[in-house]
């Protein structure tokens, strides 16, 4: 390729990918792209990473944009190209610029016309013919307006909870907010209530009523043909540290344990004799979580986690003997699992948006076996996550998106189980939970 059509080809590239930028612009709501200041650019980064699952920084939009100049025009890898088109609703980008390229290429000068002597029309024709115009302006005009109204997007439909904030148990009434209130089609959009409860509902009419059982801080999703679209919360809390218990594969109840004995306590644990007595069958497998849900003003990004954790001795319905540590924030949550080290497949892990499974990630240092009771710390500085048991570290990971101010904890075991001289401090404030 000479250098004359290489240089056209990439006038015609640029040409595209400022194109894209500014219907991107267009979808945050903010037009004037030079305008733009730092926190529009890690608005946006947080909207395409939403979307699309790619991560792209602010600096990074920054050089895309033309907000940072270099001698060369930065020139994006095809993942990024792929992501900012995906952003506007294409498959990828060479569909985007294969579509966007016929609307700015120059079309073909006309051939020239042998010149005519012009038929004057009279003063009545004209006048005429701009009433026959204006009024085929003004009906295409209203036809296009009424035709853009009618359109929505996945991004024009937000779920909305009408009372997010509760204790448990709490039913949970749901709706779904449309731009304009242009009608659509209920029936074809689903939530997933994010409790545990795999079954999906429908919204088969304006509103959709949920019963939470468990306190806790619960992120619904809302999906739209299996694709999710936007994300709700639900905020359950209790007072001090709440026991409930469950019973595997028994999805139509929980069942509340007189949690009286456990405040105020060094040792938090529950026996089987009270578990029985609230109607749990212990011989089957079972599950006892201890929460408290309250709202803090400690980092859930940056805090430190302290506490001594015995998990339950084997016994019939508990072979793994694993505990949960759950760290609920504004947005998001952090989950480890510690499981017995040969039950490791069913181990999880998730520090905001990243998420590793045991049945197809390697979670070896996971396999704690805690039934003698070890110390487990947990400390999370700058979005760095490092987990210790028995000062040993065995997680050291990172993730991007920050989940904001801590909302509460959650312990939970297979079996009973027991923890002791729980900690959890602010590592900037020193704040204390």
């Amino acid at each position: 390729m000479n250098e004359e059509s290489l240089q056209a080809e990439n006038i015609l590239f640029f040409r595209n990918l400022d194109s894209c930028c500014q219907k991107i612009a267009e979808q945050t709501g903010n037009q004037d792209i030079a305008s733009w200041k730092n926190s529009d650019y890690v608005k946006l980064s947080g909207l395409l990473y939403r979307k699309t699952k790619v991560h792209l920084g602010e600096n990074t939009l920054k050089r895309i944009f033309g907000k940072v100049k270099t001698s060369n025009r930065y020139y994006p890898q095809k993942a990024t190209r792929d992501a900012l088109a995906q952003f506007i609703d294409f498959r990828d980008w060479q569909e985007f610029e294969r579509i966007n390229s016929l609307t700015i290429e120059k079309a073909p000068a006309p051939r020239p016309q042998p010149l005519e002597v012009p038929i004057q029309p009279s003063r009545k024709a004209k006048h005429t013919l701009k009433v026959i115009l204006l009024a085929i302006v003004l009906l295409l005009g209203t036809s296009l307006w009424v035709y853009l109204k009618s359109l929505i997007g996945d991004r024009d439909i937000q779920l909305l909870c009408l009372n997010p904030n509760g204790i448990s148990p709490h039913s949970a009434l749901f709706k779904l907010s449309v731009k304009n209130n242009a009608k659509i089609k209920r029936s074809e959009y689903l939530i997933d209530f994010a409790d545990g409860k795999s079954v999906k509902k429908s919204f088969s009419a304006d509103l959709v009523n949920h019963y939470y059982e468990a306190p806790g801080r619960y992120f619904p999703v809302l999906f739209h043909y299996q694709k999710p679209i936007d994300t709700g919360q639900v905020y359950l809390q209790t007072k001090g540290w709440d026991l409930i218990a469950a019973v595997e594969h028994d999805t139509t109840r929980v069942y509340p344990v007189n949690s009286t004995v456990l405040q105020n306590q060094k040792k938090v644990s529950v026996s089987t004799t009270a578990l029985i007595q609230s109607g749990v069958d212990t011989t089957k497998t079972f599950f006892v979580s201890f929460a408290n849900i309250k709202p803090t003003t400690i980092s859930a990004d940056n805090f430190e986690l302290n506490v001594f954790i015995q998990t339950s001795p084997s016994r019939p319905g508990v072979r793994c003997s694993q505990t949960d540590l759950i760290v609920y924030g504004e947005n998001n949550f952090h989950s480890i699992n510690l499981i017995k080290p040969e039950c490791v497949v069913w181990s999880n892990l998730k520090f905001s948006e990243k998420q590793l499974d045991g049945a197809k990630d390697d979670l070896r240092p996971q396999g704690q076996d805690l039934r003698s009771g070890k110390q487990v710390k947990l400390r999370i500085e700058n979005q760095n996550a490092h987990l210790f048991v028995d000062n040993r570290e065995i997680i050291n990971t990172s993730y991007k998106i920050p989940i904001g101010k801590l909302m509460g904890v959650k312990i939970r075991f297979a079996g009973v189980g027991s923890f002791e001289n729980f900690q959890l401090n602010d590592l900037k404030t020193k704040e204390s939970f």
